[in-house]
């Protein structure tokens, strides 16, 4: 019973009790009895009754750094409970009596301090008084139990009793679980507690394989009377948001089946998009290339071989940018004819092009570069002299077997940065050229062929195709690459210009020449459709061997005249009658059939997200590359099975792009093990941690019990992100994986270091 006195009767007053240190409410209130809490807006008052009354939770409505695009319900624990109770009582407007009310509250089950307030008002005069009131059984039970538990994890449970009289107390606490936990061991214990003193008992839980809600209650028989404690906790996913992502090719006639991401619980989402032609916008690329042919061999060509396919472009770009480019189409002609001149009159005595019109030094990339142009120029209708042409091949005949190599600078799967002495990336766009030229040199590619190991990535391509072009499909198999990743090189500022951009166009160009319904065709493509999207500065070679190969899908997607019917999970969910389809509802994981028919080849590509309920994930590196290192306080490594309770440990967190892009707006996301709690974020502010000199400071920071989000950009420099926990709980814990995906791309994602950490004692 709360009593308040006033120095007159009648005045009106509100009395207020609230959680000590946990809400502040500042100035006085309105008449209106509910106005004390509306005024400040502190809470949404559900319901306008006077009794006792607990703080709903507060939902979080919107967060920075684009997080509600990123679906940030997607990167938090998907289940809630009431672990943490406010508490929040009032009276309601009462009147005084004789200067004084009184109003009797039921206290919910709490242990600590209360704030009594008193705000009294009478006409024009307005009075405020506040209390600190202590709340406490004979006996307190604090039982300590993490916030969270994953499933399969075995936690060593502390309760700790303090008696309050000045008398000893015999107890004896009992443990009952409910939901997802249960007890290991005996669920009784007695102990003996001295005045004014405490006393401690364990027990220990283990979560089920499963997730969901649970709770731990602790009743507790002593001093003849019995107090209890209850404990909500949740059993979450060991996983954080994880996203998928896959395409391919189907022929028309064809059926192709494959699911769309695993088991998520929750609203899973996904997109399906099916087309004929996977080529965006790309009027800016296309303007910066097509022109007339003035400048050095490289321009011409990089110029002029583009617009061999600008018609077909153009058809498929359609509408506005369709006129944007169809302009230029009349006049794609005469500039491709007039650089199949000037390139004639560049040709040296020994067959090859000089670099510059009127040099006398040959170019070998050059002359190869201009022989591929030659080879589609004349295929595509136009005038090329054979005598320039047998020339030119017969100096590549001649440069291919002279065994030129040279030094190579690449990052590989690790994104380390390695070097090696290669065979010439030329080399192999020769043996190339000279194939699609009906001239195969089958006793070089035989060498090249038993030492593929030391050739580049993107010449393995070249190689492989050279003989698909010679009719040996066999040697085709054993020599192409399963996938075009795991190595990038650097921008090179002469010999053949490569780049990562430029030898994934190029590589890509020889399979639409030679296999064109390979599976690989549509990740690369929207690879090479990414980067002329996203990237701030392409160079000639890397814009011209990318629409060329995207001209060459225009062209094929423009002559059929393939249809499609499209299943999940059995039913139809659309039909692709030519115009592009997307799909997003329903479809994450799905299992989804493509039946089409017709002629051509449609595309398709998918990504999903969610979050597995059972914790399975695929450890990958897919374009992003993060890893987790434990670190002692004194930055020595430290292993998650030699961790002790009260043990400070860092965490550090090292992400990298591996193809050397910039990928902005990637989220990172560690998943705690619940026996860690995060101690502090921001490892700068830490004095003693000054033997770290390489800390990023991510762009954004959203801290949860079970979970740290940073969001920040990915590069091809490794960067390092530090964050302090301490070891808190006892146990065997269950932990997940640190990932890292772009918000906006689900192609761009990493996932690794999942495994057990345990905590022991000191």
């Amino acid at each position: 019973t709360i009593t308040v006195t006033t120095p007159e009767s009648n005045v009106e007053m509100t009395i207020a009790v609230v959680d000590e240190g946990i809400l502040q409410i500042k100035g006085y209130p309105t008449p209106d009895p509910y106005g004390f809490f509306y005024q400040k807006r502190a809470l949404q008052v559900d319901s306008y009754n006077l009794y006792p009354y607990l703080f709903p939770e507060l939902k979080l409505r919107s967060s920075s750094v684009a997080g509600d695009a990123a679906g940030m319900a997607n990167r938090v624990n998907p289940f809630t409970n009431k672990r943490v109770k406010l508490v929040a009582l009032w009276s309601g407007q009462i009147k005084t009596s004789g200067g004084k009310a009184s109003y009797t509250i039921d206290v919910p089950e709490f242990s600590g301090a209360l704030r009594v307030m008193a705000v009294a008002y009478k006409g024009k005069s307005f009075g405020s008084a506040e209390k600190t009131m202590r709340v406490a059984d004979p006996i307190v039970i604090s039982s300590a139990l993490p916030r969270f538990m994953s499933p399969g994890d075995e936690v060593l449970m502390p309760v700790t009793l303090t008696n309050t009289t000045n008398k000893p107390a015999q107890a004896t606490a009992q443990m009952e679980a409910k939901g997802l936990v249960g007890i290991v061991g005996s669920a009784t214990q007695s102990v003996t507690i001295a005045p004014n003193s405490e006393a401690q008992v364990l027990f220990t839980l283990a979560a089920a394989r499963s997730v969901g809600q649970a709770e731990v209650n602790v009743s507790v028989s002593g001093l003849g009377e019995k107090f209890s404690e209850k404990t909500e906790l949740t059993v979450r996913p060991v996983t954080s948001l994880l996203k998928y992502s896959g395409s391919g090719s189907i022929k028309g006639g064809a059926k192709e089946s494959f699911a769309l991401g695993g088991a998520f619980a929750g609203t899973p989402r996904g997109r399906l998009v099916v087309s004929k032609s996977p080529i965006a916008q790309f009027t800016k690329n296309l303007s910066f290339l097509i022109g007339y042919p003035y400048g050095c061999v490289e321009q011409t060509v990089s110029r002029a071989f583009p617009q061999l396919y600008v018609a077909d472009l153009a058809r498929s770009l359609g509408g506005a940018q369709s006129s944007a480019v169809s302009g230029q189409t009349s006049e794609a002609t005469a500039n491709v004819q007039e650089a199949v001149r000037k390139l004639a009159s560049m040709q040296l005595y020994n067959g090859s092009v000089s670099y510059w019109q009127g040099g006398a030094e040959e170019s070998w990339w050059g002359s190869a570069y201009a022989a591929h142009f030659l080879v589609e120029a004349q295929r595509a209708g136009y005038d090329v002299s054979e005598q320039f042409q047998n020339r030119l091949y017969g100096y590549l005949a001649k440069k291919v077997k002279e065994r030129n190599y040279e030094w190579y600078g690449y990052y590989d799967r690790t994104n380390a940065w390695r070097t090696k002495y290669i065979p010439a990336k030329t080399l192999f766009y020769s043996l190339y050229v000279l194939a699609l030229a009906n001239r195969p040199d089958l006793p070089t590619m035989n060498y090249y062929k038993a030492n593929k190991d030391s050739v580049s990535l993107d010449s393995r391509y070249m190689l492989a195709a050279a003989y698909f072009l010679a009719g040996d499909k066999a040697s085709f198999r054993a020599v192409l690459p399963k996938e075009f990743t795991g190595e990038r090189s650097m921008r090179a500022f002469g010999g053949s210009f490569y780049s990562y951009v430029r030898d994934e166009a190029i590589a890509l160009n020889s399979l639409l020449e030679t296999d064109p319904d390979n599976q690989q065709i549509g990740i690369m493509t929207k690879h090479l459709s990414d980067a002329l999207k996203n990237e701030r500065y392409l160079n000639t070679q890397e814009n011209a061997f990318a629409l060329v190969a995207l001209g060459k899908l225009a062209r094929r997607a423009a002559q059929t005249d393939v249809q499609a019917t499209i299943t999940a999970g059995g039913k139809q969910i659309a039909q692709f009658s030519g115009a592009d389809v997307v799909l997003k509802d329903n479809i994450a994981g799905a299992q989804v059939s493509i039946n089409t028919s017709g002629n051509g080849t449609l595309y398709y590509f998918w990504e999903t997200e969610g979050i597995s309920m059972e914790g399975k994930f695929v450890e990958e590196d897919s374009f992003l590359r993060v890893r987790k290192t434990f670190l002692s306080r004194t930055g020595a490594p430290l292993s998650p099975d030699g961790i002790k309770q009260n043990d400070l440990v860092i965490i550090k967190l090292s992400l990298a792009s591996t193809n050397g892009a910039g990928v902005e707006n990637v989220v990172i996301t560690d998943m705690l093990p619940a026996g860690l709690e995060i101690e502090n974020p921001r490892i700068s502010s830490l004095p003693e941690m000054a033997w770290i000199k390489d800390n990023t400071e991510a762009l954004h920071l959203d801290i949860r019990d079970d979970r740290i989000n940073m969001f920040v950009t990915a590069d091809g420099t490794t960067r390092n992100y530090y964050y302090v926990c301490r070891a808190v709980t006892k146990g065997t814990f269950q932990m997940g994986p640190v990932s890292a995906d772009a918000m906006y791309n689900g192609e761009y994602h990493s996932y690794n270091g999942a495994g057990m950490l345990r905590v022991s004692g000191q």
